[in-house]
């Protein structure tokens, strides 16, 4: 059974615990959702160009942006699959069938093809033959208590890992299997990873990316992986926490010279309104239930 080697470092658990605090910082403040929906789109622009970018896909974040913008620029199926699915991401994580099965349909909504997994010889890589056992001890071990016991950006993060090391599928492997490792985050209701598009420092960081992957082949070893993967989701959550601090300061600014010219009463009705709003959030509504 695939056992996964590595060390919980004080590092490792410095940022997953700061990954904690800006999500729940997230999930809590109101901010419209004009504001909401634009930071939403914005992510979702960013997520599927760097996905791309993974795959040295000729296409610019601009053509992407125009395409979210509805000015639609020409864009091959291929693209527009990844949009739709990036989009239904969080029910395709929810459907009650095995995970190999979601490797597969995955795969195969992206490349529009039903020859999923890899029949070439690719050098340094596992051989065709050797990936579909690979992909049943990675589905094994996700339903393990192993797995089940370890926090989910721990499990994630191996799970791209391997999957990066072992390039399973004939197309757009890294692309489905960073997909397939954000299921797993939604499936364990880590939805934030949504509008968290961390393949941008994934891109940024290439030579690192690349050289911590290696690592593992050298070392059998995730820890130098994990600490990187951890650090680009963090880069990237803080980002986001940072707009929604300002746009909740900027809403607060608003709402304050106005607030001062109403009388005492006005106000006390104001504050009770507000409060409401507070309680009726997404973020709230949610945390209650």
């Amino acid at each position: 059974m695939f056992l996964p080697d590595y060390t919980i470092t004080n590092r490792i658990l410095k940022n997953i615990a700061e990954i904690e605090r800006c999500r729940g910082y997230i999930e809590n403040t109101f901010v419209l959702p004009f504001s909401q929906n634009s930071l939403k789109k914005e992510s979702k622009e960013k997520k599927v160009y760097n996905l791309l970018l993974l795959e040295d896909y000729d296409v610019t974040l601009t053509d992407i942006k125009k395409h979210f913008d509805s000015i639609s620029p020409h864009l091959e199926n291929e693209i527009l699959n990844l949009i739709e699915i990036i989009t239904n991401l969080d029910q395709l994580s929810n459907q009650k069938i095995n995970w190999d099965k979601k490797f597969r349909n995955l795969n195969e909504k992206i490349a529009n093809t039903e020859k999923v997994f890899r029949i070439k010889k690719i050098p340094n890589k596992l051989l065709p033959e050797e990936i579909l056992a690979k992909i049943s001890q990675l589905t094994d071990w996700i339903n393990s208590e192993d797995a089940k016991n370890t926090h989910p950006l721990i499990v994630s993060g191996i799970l791209l890992a391997e999957l990066e090391i072992s390039q399973p599928f004939e197309k757009f492997s890294s692309l489905t299997s960073n997909l397939i490792s954000e299921m797993n985050l939604l499936a364990n209701h880590f939805h934030i990873i949504e509008n968290v598009p961390y393949q941008e420092h994934f891109n940024i960081q290439r030579f690192k990316f690349i050289d911590s992957i290696e690592q593992i082949k050298k070392t059998e070893d995730f820890t130098e992986w994990l600490d990187f993967y951890l650090e680009s989701i963090l880069n990237q959550i803080q980002i986001l926490k940072e707009k929604y601090e300002l746009l909740e300061k900027q809403s607060k600014q608003s709402s304050i010279p106005h607030i001062e010219k109403l009388s005492s009463r006005q106000q006390r009705i104001y504050r009770s309104e507000e409060h409401t709003s507070e309680l009726q959030s997404p973020a709230m509504i949610s945390y209650a239930v």
